[in-house]
């Protein structure tokens, strides 16, 4: 019929037609600083576009809402995490719930859900801004009724992507603090308090807001933070002293950067005093690494900003990706270290994620004992003989001099027979290079053997040995109890486990008493 012909023409027409793009997007979006009133306070740039708020489509088809949560844990040593816990206290206070049915409780990383004051048994937690090790949290989810974890920091995300439960609802958003994140769950549709939002900026490191940099300086002697540990009733002081703060954001802000300002010259002081003791070191879990470490008691932030800064402009572009800053302080037995790394580089995140901390990829912090400190680190071997330059990739060392091992046991083809090390000069480590393992390696007979055969010497149990050489089953060295030279070396049996290396520490003793 003609009826059919016509459509069937105007069908070929639509197919032969070209495809039509897409709709544009949306040419308004929200804009944070205009509907929070916070516009006077954001710098002029790109910075505007970072700050954020968001809803929670993790609560869609729940069946529990944010005002059925009974404990809130916080981290005990942050003012973000602390600032996320006064959000669910006030929007407690403001549903007439009574914040006496909400339990709040500073923890660490290291809490387990046995060292908690409550009992959480068939209750609805929130972690704010914290997170313990896996271990420990299964523990917690096995006993409470819905756990949300509400989280910022980068390493954390990447921790819980293997933890999958039915009854634990993570919500984590790197773009955001942990009192931001928190004043969107507990309050949605209101703004978030400038103050807030200030902190956030400090936390994150991005410098979105005006007079940051004098903020983040005198933000702690202004919000005057101690650790809180342990449960917190809800109407304690800290609480009510913050709620104040924030009340009064605008004021709290500006007392913060003045004081911020007068404090300048003093983070100034602290950060030539510390880039004038510095000490450079290498992890053992990270030895591509270079770590600028220093002793500070203020500023840790600061400190660490120049030495990252100082060590990359010293060690050139090569470095970028491998420099390392760490200002710590000892206090009561306790390390805390702040990290941080260049924009791009290497990611601090992973390491204080290692060492049961927090952070982002160039900013990071963890906490350990002064013991656990010192066992972090490589040890400096000491050499026990001469090393000549071989190749341009060689490098010279003196017997007596230290050398920090990166890597070891590393064979060629141009001398499969030997080992080599990669290293460099503990006292100036951008001098680094390949060097004999043996050069460095001090053995331990740990028994006694005869002699296998002609031209090969025995060996007793307890000898020490500086081996030169080695070929097969077999050493060429000498015995500590010889004169070192020449004319006392000798081929000796290698077989498994007969030689033992030595301790760096050690070794350094016998040269000592040698001396």
């Amino acid at each position: 019929s003609k009826a059919r012909v016509s459509a069937d023409l105007a069908m070929t027409q639509v197919e032969d037609a070209p495809a039509l793009p897409p709709p544009p997007p949306p040419a308004r979006r929200l804009d944070v600083a205009d509907s929070e009133g916070i516009a006077d306070l954001v710098e002029d740039g790109p910075g505007r576009a970072l700050l954020k708020s968001r809803d929670f489509p993790e609560l869609q088809g729940l069946g529990v809402s944010p005002s059925e949560i009974k404990l809130v844990l916080f981290d005990a040593y942050s003012v973000d995490s602390f600032v996320g816990c006064l959000a669910a206290r006030e929007a407690a206070r403001l549903a007439g719930r009574g914040e006496r049915s909400v339990h709040y409780e500073g923890v660490d990383r290291a809490t387990t859900v046995e060292d908690l004051s409550i009992d959480v048994r068939g209750q609805v937690v929130a972690m704010v801004g914290v997170c313990w090790s896996l271990e420990a949290m299964h523990d917690l989810v096995a006993e409470c009724d819905l756990l949300f974890i509400l989280e910022t920091h980068e390493s954390v995300a990447l921790e819980l992507e293997q933890f999958i439960y039915p009854n634990v609802v993570p919500i984590v958003d790197p773009q955001m603090s942990a009192a931001s994140l928190a004043w969107n769950f507990f309050h949605p549709g209101t703004s978030v308090p400038p103050l807030v939002r200030m902190l956030e900026d400090a936390e994150l490191g991005r410098r979105a807001l005006r007079d940051m940099a004098a903020f983040a300086r005198g933000c702690e002697a202004a919000l005057d933070f101690e650790p809180l540990f342990g449960g917190i009733r809800h109407d304690d002081v800290a609480f009510e002293r913050l709620s104040l703060l924030l009340d009064d954001g605008r004021a709290t802000i500006q007392r913060a950067v003045e004081q911020g300002r007068s404090a300048e010259s003093e983070e100034q002081v602290a950060c030539q005093e510390a880039a004038g003791r510095i000490t450079l070191r290498t992890l053992r879990a990270f030895p591509a690494y270079l770590c600028s470490t220093a002793e500070v008691s203020a500023h840790h932030g600061a400190v660490a900003e120049l030495l990252v800064a100082q060590l990359a402009a010293r060690a050139g572009e090569s470095y970028h990706s491998r420099a390392v800053a760490m200002a710590y302080e000892v206090r009561n037995g306790r390390v805390r270290v702040t990290l941080r790394s260049l924009p791009g580089g290497a990611d601090v995140a992973e390491v204080a994620s290692t060492y049961a901390g927090f952070g982002r990829r160039s900013r990071a912090f963890f906490t350990l004992t002064a013991e656990e400190w010192e066992e972090l680190w490589l040890e400096p071997a000491t050499l026990l003989w001469d090393v000549a330059v071989g190749s341009p990739q060689c490098l010279p060392l003196r017997r007596g001099e230290q050398v920090t091992i990166v890597h070891s046991g590393e064979r060629f083809p141009d001398s499969p027979a030997d080992e080599w090390s990669w290293g460099y000069k503990t006292q100036d480590p951008l001098v680094e290079g390949w060097i004999p393992t043996l050069a460095h390696t001090l053995f331990l007979a740990t028994r006694s053997v005869p002699a296998p055969g002609v031209g090969v010497m025995p060996l007793e149990e307890g000898d020490l040995l500086v081996a030169y050489g080695q070929r097969g089953e077999f050493v060429w060295g000498a015995p500590l109890a010889g004169n070192n030279g020449a004319a006392s070396r000798a081929w000796y049996p290698r077989s498994e486990g007969l030689l033992q290396p030595v301790g760096a520490s050690h070794v350094r003793e016998w040269l000592v008493a040698r001396a």
